[in-house]
């Protein structure tokens, strides 16, 4: 998301939802009681629940994410790329070239940070799905062994009465 496109969501929001905004970290993951108490030592008066219902529509839009469950953390804004115009010495036109805008290297830690934690989620919710198939697996596995053990039985049974009357 780009630094006017956040601007843009955030006008839409209410002016505790921008209060609240400030006070989600982009660098560190914070519970809602964190960043309740942040915003209560700099403004007087604010309560918890509508702090929570906040942070809960500006992670529907997109501003904040919940990268592990009632921890908030900032989604990062990219800026919007520079237009320079460079004059072109043999027809006098104006030419608009895009600069990539030049990114801090906080920026960049905080952007390469979510990266981890959202893959550190899908591979934890991945290994929860392994972990589900493979508890089933043992189970049915369980089952047909001792299915397995109840036929080995009466084919004991079987042999038994077979060598009965053969004698």
């Amino acid at each position: 998301m780009n630094a006017t496109r956040q601007q843009q969501m955030l006008a839409g929001q209410t002016a505790l939802a921008r209060k609240v905004f400030e006070f989600v970290p982009i660098q560190q993951c914070w519970t809602a009681l964190d960043i309740y108490n942040a915003l209560i030592a700099k403004t007087s008066s604010a309560e918890f629940r509508p702090v929570r219902a906040c942070l809960g529509q500006l992670k529907d839009q997109g501003l904040i994410r919940e990268p592990v469950n009632g921890h908030f953390q900032r989604t990062a804004a990219t800026p919007k790329p520079k237009r320079e115009q460079v004059m072109s010495k043999e027809s006098n036109q104006a030419v608009v070239s895009i600069k990539k805008p030049e990114i801090g290297a906080l920026d960049a830690l905080a952007a390469l940070s979510g990266e981890v934690i959202s893959l550190s989620d899908e591979i934890g919710k991945r290994m929860k799905a392994l972990s589900a198939r493979i508890e089933e697996v043992a189970l049915s596995v369980e089952t047909e062994r001792e299915g397995n053990a109840e036929a080995a039985g009466k084919l004991k049974q079987l042999q038994a009465l077979l060598k009965g009357i053969t004698q």
